[in-house]
């Protein structure tokens, strides 16, 4: 079970270190990859008919928007090995910190098969939550529940 695995870790590391899981940033490049470029290629062609105007255009040059920033986004998770998620004594982790007795709650996992979260709130709620997703951890209802017991295991 991950939940013994990574409770064993935290006692001998100190810390459960999360990195993006590569191989879900490999397939997600590659899909975006795709259809930036099939996107691309039907705006280019619709720009030499002079059909890019109006509403559908308009739809068409967001949606290869959307994809070359979907594409961007996970080029650069892949180089820079980001974002992480970091467990330990302290708090959560994930680009900012916070700590133990700054997290009012720690939500069950939610979304769409694939691109599920986990929201970690923070007691000020002009905080925004940590999000933690697929791209760090598989199990994610079970690292919920491992979480919820690490927050206890500090706060008691």
């Amino acid at each position: 079970m991950p939940a013994d695995v990574w409770n064993t870790q935290l006692d001998e590391d100190g810390r459960v270190v999360f990195p993006p899981r590569r191989g879900r940033l490999y397939l997600r490049l590659t899909a975006f990859g795709l259809l930036m470029l099939a996107s691309a290629a039907t705006n280019l062609d619709h720009l030499r008919t002079d059909g890019i105007s109006g509403t559908i255009g308009v739809l068409r040059l967001t949606a290869l928007a959307a994809f070359i920033y979907g594409t961007g986004l996970t080029l650069w998770q892949l180089i820079a090995n980001r974002p992480v998620v970091t467990i330990d004594a302290d708090g959560v982790t994930r680009g900012r910190s916070l700590a133990w007795s700054g997290i009012a709650q720690i939500d069950e996992p939610t979304g769409f098969t694939g691109a599920r979260t986990i929201q970690v709130r923070p007691v000020d709620r002009r905080t925004r939550p940590l999000r933690i997703s697929l791209d760090n951890v598989e199990e994610l209802d079970a690292f919920a529940h491992w979480l919820r017991s690490v927050q206890t295991r500090y706060t008691s």
